[in-house]
């Protein structure tokens, strides 16, 4: 039980704290560059989220290490999934204008110039499938060359 509480936690970080925290961020960094029209600063694709999210699965596991916090990329994945087959099954062509289901999801979900519905399948989908993603590979680094370079500082002494 201990061991799911542990996972879970690792995936509300990872997928909810860093989109408060990096929203934050995002919204401060705009107010910096103006209202220009910018990528590096925007969901789903700004590096202030998933950076954020690469930065905290890096320290939560130097600080803490626990192995599930690699498998975290699973749920947010599973995610994205779920939601975009949420959207295939209620997909009609007039919320987009005609256009077909693959350019709809993908205006929904991948595409920055061009999104539906305000974006929010970026904001709900897909930033925080990226943001799993790179918690687990900061995770993943952290658990693989933390445990070496504590080894070799404990033979040193």
């Amino acid at each position: 039980m201990k061991g799911a509480l542990i996972y879970v936690a690792h995936v509300l970080f990872a997928m909810i704290a860093v989109m408060v925290v990096g929203g934050l961020a995002c919204v401060a960094a705009n107010s910096w560059f103006g209202k220009a029209k910018n990528p590096w600063l925007d969901v789903p694709y700004s590096p202030l989220l998933w950076g954020l999210a690469f930065v905290l699965g890096l320290f939560v596991n130097r600080v803490m290490p626990n192995p599930s916090a690699k498998w975290v990329w699973v749920v947010g994945v599973s995610w994205l999934i779920l939601t975009v087959a949420g959207d295939i099954r209620v997909y009609d062509p007039r919320w987009c204008n005609g256009c077909s289901l693959s350019q709809y999801l993908w205006y929904s979900y991948f595409s920055y110039w061009n999104c539906t519905q305000e974006c929010l399948g970026q904001l709900l989908g897909t930033a925080p499938m990226l943001n799993s993603v790179a918690y687990s590979l900061g995770a993943a680094i952290a658990l693989r060359f933390g445990d070496s370079e504590l080894d070799a500082t404990k033979e040193r002494f």
